[in-house]
């Protein structure tokens, strides 16, 4: 009896302290490099206008925690590498509006992060995930997503479409429908007077008020380009959220194309 005891009183304190970590790595802080998340100031959408876009949730051990990423062909997605960092299992979503159903779910183990990828400044903040029996794709809500050409440059003043199922204000709650909003990019030598270690392999994209922004979960989700419908980047980082004077980071894809071609063929 009191074997049963313990082990009913152990199996909740593993359930309440997966919920505190789930939730800490999903958590956003005043540090200037914040790797945990990075919608706010959006819209609800659906996934018929963002068919590449799918939902991870990332598996370590008994712990979850949420990501978002894009599909870059039947057998790969594509997301950010922070995301990955120690995960024995990804569970990827696809072709749902919503977070936690609908659309059809993928499982794996099979995944890699850049070889270069600098968890201090967030450098090559990459990974590929393989799904082994590959994603149907129908071309209505699930979709391959276009990617840049190698060494392509991204002009200030772009306009990206950034989309998830991230916090919609910042220590807020994550949210079930998916969301989307719409930033301007600006140049490197602006954003570094917010972050000094940006590297050419990053980009920044705000609206200068502040009041727009990806946000804790939406990490790994893809930015693309509004009027090419190309993948400029990955949501990489940022301090806070939506707040004016800090915009997000995102991964510039153009300056890790070959490593991506390589892998997956695309």
């Amino acid at each position: 009896m009191e074997k049963s005891l313990f082990l009913s009183y152990f199996l909740l304190f593993c359930l309440f302290v997966g919920d505190v970590v789930s939730s800490v790595l999903n958590r956003s802080t005043d540090d200037p490099i914040n790797i945990d998340g990075r919608i706010v100031g959006g819209y609800n959408t659906t996934i018929e206008d963002v068919p590449y876009q799918v939902y991870l949730s990332l598996q370590k051990d008994l712990f979850y925690s949420q990501c978002g990423g894009s599909i870059i062909s039947e057998k790969y997605v594509l997301t950010a590498a922070h995301c990955l960092e120690g995960m024995t299992k990804i569970h990827v979503r696809a072709g749902s509006t919503l977070a936690d159903s609908g659309g059809t779910e993928y499982s794996t183990t099979r995944y890699r992060k850049h070889p270069f990828y600098n968890p201090k400044n967030n450098d090559y903040d990459l990974g590929l995930i393989n799904i082994p029996g590959g994603i149907t794709l129908n071309n209505h809500t699930t979709e391959a997503v276009s990617l840049p050409d190698a060494g392509s440059t991204i002009a200030t003043g772009t306009n990206i479409l950034v989309s998830g199922w991230g916090f919609t204000k910042e220590d807020g709650q994550t949210s079930e429908n998916l969301m989307a909003v719409q930033v301007t990019t600006i140049s490197n030598d602006e954003c570094r007077k917010t972050y000094s270690t940006l590297t050419t392999r990053q980009f920044c994209a705000a609206v200068p008020e502040g009041g727009k922004d990806s946000c804790q979960g939406d990490s790994g989700g893809p930015a693309v380009a509004t009027e090419s419908g190309v993948q400029l980047g990955i949501v990489s980082f940022g301090t806070g959220c939506a707040r004016p004077g800090y915009p997000g980071v995102y991964t510039n894809l153009a300056r890790a194309r070959w490593w991506i071609k390589i892998i997956t063929g695309v």
